[in-house]
Formats: structure tokens, C-alpha cells, sequence
């Protein structure tokens, strides 16, 4: 493939992405559930218990046995949550229970505490009502019950309901392993390096921080400069310790844009080149199969190259439409790109319209969407601004106030 290839549609490319992942499968390991935030679970996890676990009471309150409707009851013991009464219920007694402990065997229904009185060994009824307040054994999950299907990222509530079921150790899909590499002989880590026509790396750490905030392992983030030898060097041994590697920069066709020629030198498959987005048309993916540190020795496994245009706002985007989705499949996610249909919030402009484009934009209070003061894939500061980006269809140069228009939330973490 060269750097002249035609120019793919977004779905293209996406349906691409995908086609190329329909074999992938998660590598799993197992983790305490209670360390195992964020993660994603490779198999349907079963209940080991049923809970409730036992008949138990529902608040505070009075056992008595089912049937014996009466004024007054002899009461025979308390039972506070966490232990187990020694006295039978029989006619005419009761069991004075406290919220959450096992009831006698034949309880019929529980009188709250509200509704009762008790003086010394006695408890007078002052409302009888129906509902029993009891919550029965197996009556919210039974034993075998699927508690999560896999698949599933575990998150606060998945973790607790695991737990819940007995569940404390569960196979979970790796992480995958991003290698990030920042090329171009302008960029500098340091300010102190901030010679004439250098700009600061923002690049690199900002990849490494999405890559963490959606649970990737960041294996390297290094900075290449813009020579053919190096490129390839570089991209060589990020995909020998990666899943996936992200180059930013040197994917177009200027005299020293060397990526894409250094990942087909990799032996890498390139998919496509160029996609009709803006930003983020000079957008390289690849794919291969090989060894990776992390796995058994002899095995080898897909692995996906992207090359990013260097302005990092296409590199920002890039990274949620592209990057995300592989990581999710690597991970044993569904990929999942939200979106939401929302109306403009004021009229909308643009000169061309060769391209679907995605602009800066917040969302106002009244459930509208707006776009931000945003001068190009360069300015990185808009997004400070903006809670996601509108999708502005290709062909379209025009928007009335309250028409209809995607919104891509996807800023500050919102995914």
C-alpha cells in the first residue's frame, strides 16, 4: 500500500477494524474480584449461594407463626442479625427479630416494631396489616443463577454482587499492552529544550493517560525522531512487547513521513491510509501476528498498528474511534461507541463538505448541543471547552438551530 490509496468512508474503516478482529480472543488470568476494577470478565459467572442465603427478616420486628393471628404474643427471645434463634415457635409466642436476622422455622410474617407494644414478656399487636416483611431464601438469585455474563466490565456494583454471590476470584481478560511512540524532530519533553521551531510532546502523555484511563498496561512512551532507520527500529520493538502500538506523526506524504513505509517494513497488513474524517484523515491501521513477552513462549497473537496525524486534537479523536474499539475486543469487551442524538443549540456552519466531520462541542443546560471557539486539529486547548464532539455529516454545510445532530460524549471520560 502506498500513501496515495484512495480515501475510505469512517464506516469503511470501522467495519475494517472489526473484520480484522473477528478471531481475536482475550487471554485470561485470574484476580481477586476485589482488586479487579475496570476489568472484563471472559466467562458467564454463576452464583455459588442463594440469597438471601436463609429466610430473614425485613426490618425490626415480631416473628410469629403463619396463621396465628392474635392480640398478644409471649415473647420467647431476641434475635439480633447475625445469629440464629434456639426457641421454636409455637402458638401463641413470638421471636423478637431485628432487621436482616434468621427467622424460626413456620414463621408466617413479621409484626413491625411500629406497629407493636411490649411490656416485659409480652408484645400486644396494635395494627395488623398483610404484608409478611419477610425476604425469603433464593428470592432475588438462586444457585447457578448467572450474576454477570462475560464480557462484563466490573465496576463497583458488579464487584459487590460477585461477592454477594461467593464469587472471590474470577478469570479476567489481560490488559492489553500499548506501546506509544511520538515521532518528529520538533517535539521536546522538555521546556528547557524549547528551541526555535520545537514544540512540547503533548502527544505522548496524553495517549499514555487516555490508554491508563481505560485500562490499558502502557508498556513504553518514547519519542522517535524523523529518520527512516529509527522509525523502523522503533516500530519493530514496540510491536515485539505490545498488543498495540500508536505512533503520532509522520503518517502523511511529506518528504519525511516515514510510518507508514516503516510499518509495512515491519511486515505488518495495511488496511488503510486515509479516511474521509476531519480531522484525522491521514489515519494508518495495520495488523500482524507475533510473539509477545507476556505470552507463552512460541505462541503469537494479533497484534494492531496505528499510525495518528500529529495535531492532537485528530489524535484525541482518533483514539476513541479507532484506538478504543481494538482495545476492547483485545480486552474482551463489546465495543461500544455512545452516542446520542440531541438538537443544536445555534446555527452551524462550515466551507467544505467533502468529509464527515467532528467539531468541539458542549452541551448547554437545556439538553442542546453547541460548538466551541475551535481553530483546527492543532488546538488542543478547544477541548478544555467541550464535553465531546458533533458528528456534521459529509455533504452537509449547513445547520439550522434545533436540527438534529450526533453527539459524541466522550471527554473527561465520559464513555
Amino acid at each position: 500500500m502506498n500513501q496515495f490509496e484512495p480515501t475510505i468512508s469512517l464506516e469503511e474503516a470501522l467495519g475494517i477494524v472489526d473484520s480484522t478482529l473477528t478471531e481475536v480472543k482475550p487471554v485470561g488470568e485470574r484476580a481477586p474480584v476485589r482488586s479487579a476494577l475496570g476489568r472484563v470478565i471472559v466467562a458467564d459467572q454463576r452464583s455459588r449461594l442463594d440469597l438471601p442465603p436463609f429466610d430473614k427478616a425485613a426490618m425490626d420486628g415480631y416473628a410469629v407463626l403463619a396463621g396465628d393471628v392474635r392480640d398478644v404474643y409471649r415473647i420467647l427471645e431476641t434475635v439480633p442479625a447475625g445469629y440464629v434463634g434456639t426457641q421454636p415457635l409455637t402458638p401463641g409466642t413470638a421471636v423478637k427479630v431485628m432487621t436482616g436476622a434468621a427467622i424460626p422455622d413456620g414463621t408466617g410474617k413479621i409484626v413491625m416494631i411500629e406497629h407493636a407494644e411490649e411490656r416485659a414478656d409480652r408484645v400486644r399487636v396494635l395494627k395488623q396489616e398483610g404484608a409478611p416483611n419477610i425476604c425469603w431464601k433464593g428470592e432475588d438469585v438462586r444457585v447457578g443463577d448467572v450474576v454477570l455474563a462475560a464480557a462484563t466490565v466490573l465496576g463497583p456494583l458488579e464487584i459487590a454482587n460477585l461477592i454477594a454471590c461467593g464469587i472471590t476470584e474470577v478469570e479476567v481478560a489481560r490488559r492489553p499492552r500499548v506501546a506509544i511512540l511520538s515521532t518528529g524532530d520538533e517535539i521536546v519533553d522538555s521546556a528547557d529544550a524549547l528551541l526555535p521551531g520545537k514544540i512540547m510532546n503533548s502527544n505522548g502523555p496524553m495517549l499514555a493517560a487516555l490508554a491508563a484511563q481505560h485500562g490499558m498496561e502502557v508498556v513504553c512512551e518514547e519519542s522517535v525522531p524523523d529518520e527512516r532507520e529509527a522509525t523502523e527500529s522503533a516500530i519493530a520493538a514496540a510491536v515485539r512487547d505490545s498488543d498495540i502500538t500508536i505512533l503520532s506523526g509522520g503518517v502523511s506524504v511529506g518528504e519525511y513521513d516515514f510510518v507508514l513505509g516503516a510499518i509495512e517494513a515491519a511486515g505488518l497488513a495495511v488496511h488503510f491510509s486515509r479516511i474521509a474524517a476531519q480531522p484525522g484523515k491521514p489515519t494508518v491501521y495495520a495488523t500482524g501476528s507475533f510473539g509477545a513477552k507476556s505470552l507463552p513462549k512460541h505462541s503469537t497473537h494479533c497484534g494492531a498498528v496505528f499510525g495518528l496525524p500529529g495535531n492532537p486534537v485528530s489524535v484525541f479523536l482518533m483514539f476513541h474511534l479507532f484506538v478504543l474499539r481494538v482495545a476492547d475486543r483485545m480486552a474482551g469487551k463489546r465495543p461500544e461507541r455512545r452516542e446520542v442524538v440531541l438538537p443544536l443549540a445555534s446555527q452551524f456552519r462550515r466551507k467544505k463538505a467533502d468529509r464527515v466531520s467532528f467539531v468541539p462541542a458542549r452541551m448547554t443546560e437545556k439538553g442542546a448541543v453547541e460548538s466551541v471557539s475551535f481553530h483546527g486539529s492543532a488546538h488542543l486547548a478547544a477541548l478544555m471547552s467541550a464535553d465531546g464532539f458533533m458528528r456534521v455529516p459529509a455533504g452537509v454545510t449547513e445547520l439550522a438551530e434545533g436540527d438534529e445532530v450526533v453527539f459524541l460524549p466522550i471527554i473527561g471520560g465520559a464513555r
